[in-house]
């Protein structure tokens, strides 16, 4: 599995996490740990062709797509974000990232707390979304960087991964983005860009995010790259945790 990358963008430099895999194991390890219920959980989307689409568990709520780090790719996005066009519905909840190799848990919290009403979240998890829900993106992310049950659970998801990690801080070349569709549009959450990406009306995360991920890896010219998407929905039965 892939580990992702969160070394540019808003960090502060002061913090440093470990990566998260791209697995649903560790996802689940850590939103697990904060307190969702294991009703609901993060599973592999084997394809994003539609007849593998069909295969993923339903409702879903967010997707989370890990893609390698390019200057123009992260250029492109910043126009995006930052576009007049860009309008962000004042419901969108967004928090911008400030510690790095952090984006694995910025993803698995924008999908999730875009999605407060559809999933049964408590815990510490359900504290942090109440303690901040009326602050400002930079606000969350200061408040994210005093959180240590938050960064506990982080290291033991990180501790999940198939691979050997890497080192607090150590470059590596993935990034984590979410997908979650809130107040009638499909939106793309990345805490290092300056605000959400408005990608167009919709209700159907699944097949409207997998057409603006296949746009994304699209994008790129070297097919060798490594892509990977995660959907957020009902547990598979053979969840074990």
């Amino acid at each position: 599995m892939s580990q992702s990358n969160s070394a540019a963008g808003v960090q502060s430099g002061k913090i440093q996490w470990v990566p998260l895999e791209s697995s649903p194991e560790a996802m689940n390890r850590v939103i697990y740990r904060l307190g969702v219920e294991d009703s609901v959980g993060f599973s592999d989307v084997l394809g994003l062709d539609e007849e593998l689409l069909t295969m993923v568990a339903q409702p879903v709520n967010a997707l989370v797509f890990l893609f390698p780090l390019t200057d123009k790719f992260e250029e492109d996005r910043k126009q995006e974000a930052t576009s007049s066009s860009n309008s962000v519905s004042p419901k969108v909840w967004f928090m911008q990232q400030t510690i790095g190799n952090a984006c694995g848990t910025m993803a698995i919290f924008h999908a999730m707390a875009n999605n407060q009403q559809n999933l049964p979240i408590g815990g510490e998890m359900a504290a942090f979304f109440e303690r901040t829900k009326d602050m400002t993106p930079e606000e969350r992310a200061a408040d994210l960087e005093k959180d240590n049950a938050v960064a506990e659970a982080h290291k033991e998801g990180a501790a999940e991964g198939q691979t050997a990690a890497p080192k607090p801080g150590e470059d590596v070349n993935h990034h984590y983005a979410a997908f979650a569709c809130i107040d009638g549009h499909l939106y793309e959450l990345d805490g290092r860009l300056p605000a959400p990406i408005n990608h167009g009306p919709s209700v159907d995360v699944l097949k409207d995010g997998a057409r603006v991920i296949r746009q994304r890896i699209q994008s790129f010219a070297d097919d060798s790259l490594a892509f990977s998407v995660i959907s957020l929905g009902p547990s598979s039965d053979d969840d074990d945790y």
